[in-house]
């Protein structure tokens, strides 16, 4: 993993260079081996005669190190191994952030984790400034915290609120906020990564440059970390901010708050040995386990083959070329991710106005992008992106995916009318949320080159890319859509067609149920907070008035036709419809979007709910007191996870483990129950029968059993037993 080269005897100053490379992966990771090759690194050069300083670098094309490698997590054994394994890392750190001569950082790409807690260690730290590079610890997202060092070296380099926000959020940190907070002492262009790395070693050997060892301050910092009163009010401001944002679901934050405020009282040295036993406390826990496996399993998704009906392996082509016909911010939003990967992608609307607010739309993506990197690393993305309004060029394009409004026979035209005019080999993808691909495919001759490429807003944020294949699609096409999401950064599952396929199919059910609680006297905020109690990201009346009522009108509509026994749409959404009540893109839904005040005194008024949305629920008797609102949450959660069984029986879904991905990554289902399945795993088939049949007595039909969970109940089975049992292993 580790190549040493070493300047000769004769230059001065004579650097050593290592360079790290784990063979036969893409990215670079930290395991137990690789300590063991760091020592032997640092054993062989320390004692070199001359020697003025060592540079780490990394000889992957666009990552330094993106972490400790989770499968040392997944596999241990216990507690202890976990907890060894982080001692040992603290050893090997202290050796390198206690070398006799400067040793320098050189980052290119992703420097995450425990690759950045390695660069800490360093005693400089260069970095490029490509939007390729990326410095984060994001151990929070697995429910830990940084503990090769982070929560310890963090603070007292970039400051304690700095330090805070980026252990607290895992937030990415790109090269020229890394330099202004202190976290990088230079940033330089990607082709002057190593020469400057070599420079700043020899003027750190020769005392001619000083690493920025303690944070640049201000007056607010003075006041407040330089004094325990002041840190204890940041404390406990922290603390309100994360119990209020998790309701207590996840400790990796507060435990490292406690570390973090207990270290910053203690020596270096002490402080950093509180690191490990909490760490592997946490990394046993099922919050975390739940979470590393979410990333496992999303990490094999990327991977998956596409088989012929001989078995043969089928590879994807690459996709160059993208045609987006529809110019709304769906359309645009997959044009600027496709152009920033590579890709050559124009627009099309049929007229002016939208195509003009497409474009705009874009050119607002790359301007903010230029900001964050600079222009110059955004021109090119920028060139790739085109608009008209006709298909002039759609006929070269590799990938063609539709956008037009969800209405079944304006999507046929459109089809009917691409297939007219491009070539054979050009895939036709529809992004629609919930119209069945078959049917909008009726009327062509080639139906296997069509698909379903359901993306999720906003694209540039959101991880998943739902894949919908019909009984026609031909393995060379979904071969290419898989790959397409790779080019694109996108996780994908992919599905048989159906009515909403699997995500909008669970998720509609999902909302009509809270509907279903408003209309049975529940108050939105309750509804909304025991969502939220229970871990969803937003509640589910929040989320009607953000994606927009008139599509979660057309969306559950589409649902209900095709499931008119189990679902229904209340005539309170038409009433909502022909008020314009929109949600939060007309300024009303729910709730009540005051306009954004502008200005030094302006006031910023909070959404908040309309009371005259009450009167739309005929007959509804409002709930006196809302004693149990996590009770609401519960309910809500068990109708998704029901319905995402119902798919996985039906076939929609193909195993629980694209169920869970599916689910967490596509519209929230709680994280740290690692999706629908691995929750009902977690509880027991039994359990959750037990539970529905109180459910069922109380509120009726809803909650009756699928009989898939029912079956594997009877059996002493759980959802993994049934992938295995699928040829499933991931």
């Amino acid at each position: 993993m580790f190549t040493l080269t070493l300047d000769p005897p004769e230059v001065s100053p004579r650097l050593a260079v290592i360079t790290i490379d784990r063979a036969g992966e893409k990215v670079n990771t930290i395991t137990p081996e690789a300590l063991a090759e760091v020592e032997q690194q640092f054993a062989s050069i320390e004692a070199t005669p001359g020697l003025a300083g060592i540079i780490l670098i990394s000889g992957k094309r666009d990552n330094f190190i993106a972490g400790a490698d989770v499968e040392v997590f997944a596999h241990a054994k216990d507690r202890r191994e976990i907890e060894g394994f982080g001692r040992r890392g603290h050893e090997v750190l202290a050796r390198i952030a206690g070398a006799r001569v400067p040793i320098v950082a050189a980052i290119h790409g992703a420097c995450l984790g425990a690759g950045l807690e390695l660069a800490l260690a360093c005693t400089y730290r260069v970095c490029s400034d490509s939007p390729k590079t990326v410095l984060a610890l994001p151990e929070v997202m697995l429910g830990l915290f940084p503990g090769g060092g982070g929560v310890t070296r963090l603070p007292r380099l970039v400051g304690l609120r700095e330090a805070l926000d980026m252990i607290l959020t895992g937030r990415n940190i790109r090269p020229r906020a890394a330099r202004r907070m202190g976290l990088v002492d230079q940033v330089v262009a990607e082709e002057a990564l190593l020469p400057a790395a070599r420079a700043a070693a020899g003027k750190l050997a020769a005392g001619k440059l000083q690493p920025h060892l303690q944070p640049r301050g201000d007056v607010v910092r003075t006041l407040l970390e330089k004094n325990p009163l002041g840190r204890s009010l940041v404390f406990r401001q922290a603390r309100k901010t994360v119990e209020r944002k998790t309701f207590g679901l996840y400790p990796a934050p507060l435990v490292a708050l406690d570390i973090i405020e207990k270290g910053l009282g203690l020596p270096l040295e002490e402080a950093l040995k509180l690191e490990p036993p909490a760490f592997a406390e946490l990394a046993v826990g099922e919050t975390s386990r739940s979470l590393v496996s979410l990333f496992r399993r999303s990490n094999a998704l990327k991977k998956q083959p596409v088989l012929d009906a001989a078995g043969a392996r089928v590879e994807g082509a690459e996709v160059r070329r993208l045609g987006m016909v529809g110019g709304g911010f769906m359309g645009a939003d997959i044009a600027v991710v496709s152009a920033e990967k590579g890709i050559e992608t124009r627009i099309r609307d049929i007229a002016a106005d939208p195509l003009a607010k497409a474009l705009a739309h874009c050119k607002a993506h790359f301007d903010r992008r230029a900001r964050s990197v600079g222009e110059r690393h955004v021109f090119k993305a920028r060139s790739r992106v085109s608009g008209g309004l006709d298909l002039t060029g759609f006929n070269t394009m590799d990938l063609i995916i539709e956008a037009v409004p969800e209405a079944l026979g304006l999507k046929q035209d459109v089809f009917a009318q691409l297939e007219a005019m491009v070539p054979r080999t050009t895939i036709l993808a529809s992004n629609t949320s919930a119209l069945p691909i078959g049917a909008i495919a009726e009327r062509l001759v080639h139906k296997d080159r069509v698909i379903g490429l359901h993306f999720f807003s906003p694209v540039s944020k959101m991880p998943l890319l739902e894949i919908v294949k019909t009984p026609h699609t031909s393995p060379q096409t979904l071969a290419t859509c898989l790959r397409y999401a790779a080019q694109i950064g996108k996780t994908p599952i992919v599905v048989n067609d159906g009515p909403g396929f699997y995500t909008t199919r669970v998720l509609g059910f999902y909302l009509m149920a809270a509907l279903e609680m408003v209309q049975a006297g529940h108050s939105i905020e309750a509804v909304d907070r025991g969502a939220r109690m229970v871990g969803w990201p937003v509640g589910p009346i929040t989320l009607l008035d953000e994606v927009g009522i008139d599509v979660g009108a057309k969306v559950s509509k589409t649902l209900a036709a095709a499931f008119p026994e189990r679902i229904h749409v209340p005539d309170t959404v038409d009433q909502f419809l022909a008020e314009k009540r929109f949600g939060r893109k007309t300024g009303r839904g729910f709730y009540v979007y005051p306009p954004e005040q502008r200005g030094l005194l302006a006031r910023r008024e909070r959404k908040h709910i309309d009371p005259a949305v009450y009167g739309y629920f005929a007959g509804r008797q409002a709930i006196a007191e809302e004693s149990h609102p996590e009770e609401l949450g519960e309910r809500l959660t068990l109708i998704a996870a029901l319905e995402a069984v119902r798919c996985l029986e039906a076939g929609i879904v193909q195993s629980s483990r694209d169920g869970d991905i599916g689910a967490v990554f596509g519209f929230g289902y709680p994280p740290m129950r690692g999706g629908p399945f691995r929750h009902l795993d977690a509880m027991g088939p039994g359990a959750v029968l037990t539970r529905l049949a109180v459910l069922r007595e109380r509120h009726g039909a809803t909650y009756n059993a699928p009989e898939l969970l029912v079956r594997l109940a009877r059996e002493g089975k759980n959802f993994t037993s049934f992938d295995i049992g699928q040829g499933d292993h991931a």
